[in-house]
């Protein structure tokens, strides 16, 4: 972002178009600004924000979904977790569509996630990856112990 174009606080299409150190610095201060808003303002802004985001090609959503989540991890986890659970508050309220694609891009952006960050997340906003188990370490890449591919249909 160069200097002297301001950006608008929650520009969602403009912070996708940034490089990926530029979305999470832009993804984190918009969070740390909506955790200063009251619940029905930030709620608003959440419903906002989720609409844009989710209505981006795959690849924009992708990387927004994990701005989204680092954004938390570096957020004090007050703020996080206020407005984090905030969130889920909202897209609670939102289309199937919707529901739908986040349930796919989040279970796939947790793989870019280690084992901690992902227990972090969901200690913090515990609905933060929908209905999956608790985060495990095979959760992250390189984690899961490997079997001879002649055993795939033995239990471990």
């Amino acid at each position: 972002m160069e200097s002297g174009t301001p950006m608008q606080p929650f520009d969602w299409k403009a912070f996708a178009a940034l490089d990926k150190e530029g979305q999470n610095s832009a993804v984190a201060a918009a969070y740390s600004e909506m955790a200063e808003m009251d619940e029905e303002a930030r709620r608003s802004a959440l419903r906002s924000a989720i609409e844009t985001v989710y209505g981006l090609p795959d690849a924009e959503l992708r990387s927004m979904t994990e701005a989204r989540l680092r954004a938390w991890l570096v957020l004090p986890p007050e703020k996080a977790a206020l407005v984090g659970n905030s969130f889920e508050s909202a897209m609670d309220d939102m289309p199937a569509r919707i529901a739908m694609r986040r349930v796919t891009v989040v279970q796939s952006v947790a793989f870019a996630l280690s084992a901690d960050e992902l227990a972090q997340l969901q200690k913090l906003v515990p609905r933060v990856l929908g209905d999956a188990p608790l985060a495990v370490p095979s959760m992250s890449k390189g984690t899961s112990p490997k079997r001879p591919w002649w055993k795939f249909g033995q239990k471990t």
